[in-house]
């Protein structure tokens, strides 16, 4: 191995001003200045990989980096301390058998059976929206859709909505820099999902609650850590970063007038190009994974059990991949991104996650094609895990 030298670009703060304002900028000049894996001792410690072949091939490696821990940021478990939310943080060997117990609830098939729902909920959203003349593309539009979707697909009551977004918010936003406030959001949801399993183990449906409070695996019964982190991880994958990828496609679209005239247009390329260049432009999530045992990468030692934040979007945006990669060009034809990461855990919701983009755009643009942000230097973003606009104050052109 060779030795550590000291590079300009660590101790990067991911939940830092300069993340906050764009990543973009800095992950291109850790690529530029020679320093494509920095490391941080910020939030429990971690390195940072920038280029898209070393991210691509990390998660296409399950047995030099491990998914037990995907966490950006916090203490790093123990063995065996970890959120368990199969199939993501499965272990290899378990992998598959977790992931297929899940699929037939994720194929294009019985996707494509939400779309009349997601019409509906979008038209209502954006028309409500239109009537009044402004609104907050996220949380008045962007938000609620995606909630409304998980909902449906969970066969939960609408009011449960909120509780979504509290946990989400406390958990992904909060959880890795307090610990306490972590582990509260954790028991409260847990007990929450635990509720829903007992009642769909007494009267089941036809919903995946159900499925999962009767499904067996090598002719035994899920155990009960099983059923709570599979569920724990459908309601937590489907909310933070839907409505991120909607929120941040809308700002685009508000900001770039020339890009919403495409679109309107020509409605055709939402559903060839449109779509997978406002994901690779605007993938929302960045992932880690811990080295099982020592590695090296350009030249820099990572030790066993250490973090390795994989930014997707920092894939997305390589110039050695991608031509022109920080200007979106809607009629992309060669758009290898890997916003739904890549190799064996990749993402099983993202035929989901296409068509709630896909139908939000479409109903928004047939409701207001025309729209403005009205506060364009107040749009503030997140940071750490999930990386969208907070709030996207538009007003509607007439």
């Amino acid at each position: 191995m060779t030795d550590q030298a000291t590079h300009v670009h660590d101790g990067y703060d991911i939940y830092g001003a300069d993340f906050a304002k764009d990543p973009h900028t800095v992950w291109e000049a850790m690529r530029r200045g020679g320093c494509p894996v920095a490391h941080s001792q910020l939030g429990g410690g971690s390195w940072m990989v920038t280029k898209y072949n070393d991210i691509r091939d990390i998660t296409q490696d399950p047995a030099h980096y491990s998914s037990r821990a995907v966490e950006v940021a916090g203490p790093v478990p123990a063995m065996g301390r970890e959120l368990f939310m199969p199939p993501l943080t499965s272990n290899p060997e378990d992998h598959k058998a977790h992931r297929d117990l899940l699929a037939p609830y994720f194929t294009p098939d019985r996707v494509a059976q939400l779309e009349p729902f997601v019409h509906e909920e979008a038209q209502r959203l954006a028309q409500a929206i239109a009537e009044r003349g402004h609104g907050d593309a996220v949380s008045d539009f962007a938000m609620p859709l995606a909630l409304a979707v998980i909902t449906k697909i969970l066969k939960v009551p609408a009011d449960a909505r909120d509780r979504f977004v509290d946990w989400v918010v406390r958990l992904i936003r909060l959880g890795p820099l307090d610990q306490a406030v972590r582990s509260a959001v954790i028991q409260e949801k847990l007990q929450y999902l635990e509720q829903l399993l007992e009642e769909r183990t007494r009267n089941p449906g036809d919903d995946i609650i159900s499925y999962l409070g009767h499904a067996t695996l090598d002719g035994q019964p899920l155990s009960r850590k099983h059923k709570l982190g599979s569920l724990f991880l459908l309601v937590l994958a489907g909310a933070d970063t839907t409505w991120s990828a909607i929120g941040a496609s809308l700002w685009h679209l508000a900001s770039h007038p020339k890009d919403r005239a495409t679109l309107l247009a020509d409605p055709g390329i939402m559903r060839t190009t449109a779509i997978e260049e406002l994901l690779r432009a605007y993938a929302p999530v960045s992932i880690a994974r811990l080295a099982s045992e020592e590695v090296e990468l350009h030249g820099r030692c990572i030790a066993a059990q250490e973090r390795v934040i994989l930014p997707l979007a920092a894939a997305n945006r390589d110039p050695e991949v991608f031509e022109d990669p920080d200007v979106v060009k809607l009629d992309r034809k060669r758009n290898r991104h890997l916003t739904f990461s890549s190799g064996p855990h990749r993402c099983l919701g993202s035929n989901v996650a296409r068509l709630e983009l896909r139908i939000a755009l479409e109903e928004w643009l047939r409701v207001m094609p025309n729209f403005h942000l009205t506060d364009p230097d107040g749009v503030e973003w997140s940071t750490g895990q999930t990386r969208g606009p907070e709030h996207v104050h538009i007003g509607v052109d007439q």
